[in-house]
């Protein structure tokens, strides 16, 4: 095969499309549904299909094909490490996948053709106009919403392990679509006269109590369409002679700083980059 300048810009081309759409495929920042990215990227590999069956350049549709088969595969990947199928199921996945390539080379026309140009171009104006929907429907649902129900009072228990079930976040997907779980950052902080339960050191100097609050979620987990999951918010407190004793809990805009009155639990939002979904 005779390697000029035009197959050499293809092949830059081809392998920047591949690099380009791989980590489009890994990037675990992509706001919306699975759903929606596997769509975008569909749509891509057809597009490129649809070039290799347009074109009269069998090294660039050689090259389309590679670009094809490895955004396929690396979407395959990503999609059974998001939603955690295991690895039975992926070895399963790449033997279909196997197998579809190699019925697809028994098919091919002469000149390395799959279909004709035109109906190239209608499949890829399907599957593009079937993305475009899919991912308007995703952004226009909103995401995920967040909703900390917490006790109104809670008593510490755990002697060396003090703490409580401070409530539970409700996450609750609107859209047909399943999405990945991102809670916000809630705190919990001691507010009021905590000075009873304050531990002292050797040298008799009193230490702050502590409380911090615990969301029991999966990493990477997700909320199928129209439904609804419950994560429970665990309350640590570490504070001298609170093992037993009851306290309220209110909900602020962040840590109070005063110290005077009753003892209570403030929880609250950490304050950081806006995150697709809504805490309520």
């Amino acid at each position: 095969m005779e390697f000029d300048s035009e197959t050499l810009f293809n092949t830059a081309a081809a392998a920047v499309a591949t690099i380009a759409v791989v980590l489009f495929i890994l990037d675990t920042q992509f706001p919306y549904s699975p759903v929606s990215k596997a769509m975008l990227v569909a749509a891509f590999t057809t597009g490129i299909f649809a070039v290799s069956q347009l074109s009269d350049d069998d090294r660039l549709t050689l090259l389309s094909y590679g670009v094809v088969v490895i955004a396929t595969v690396a979407l395959l990947f990503h999609l059974t490490q998001q939603f955690h199928v295991g690895t039975p199921l992926l070895v399963v996945g790449l033997l279909a996948l196997a197998a579809g390539f190699f019925s697809l080379r028994t098919r091919l026309e002469s000149e390395s053709r799959l279909v004709s140009g035109p109906r190239a171009k209608q499949a890829f104006a399907a599957v593009a106009v079937l993305a475009v929907a899919v991912l308007t429907v995703d952004v226009v649902t909103g995401g995920l919403a967040y909703k900390l129900n917490q006790q109104q009072e809670v008593q510490v228990t755990g002697g060396q392990e003090p703490g409580a079930q401070l409530g539970s976040v409700v996450v609750s997907n609107p859209g047909p679509f399943p999405q990945r779980v991102d809670i916000p950052r809630y705190s919990v902080c001691t507010a009021g006269d905590w000075s009873a339960y304050r531990p002292e050191t050797s040298d008799g100097e009193q230490q702050p109590v502590d409380a911090y609050l615990r969301i029991d979620h999966g990493y990477g987990d997700h909320v199928f369409g129209f439904g609804q999951r419950a994560y429970a918010a665990v309350l640590r407190l570490h504070g001298q002679g609170v093992d037993g004793e009851r306290f309220l809990v209110q909900r602020t805009e962040g840590c109070p700083t005063g110290e005077s009155g009753d003892p209570y639990l403030a929880v609250f939002e950490q304050s950081e980059n806006q995150r697709y979904g809504t805490p309520v």
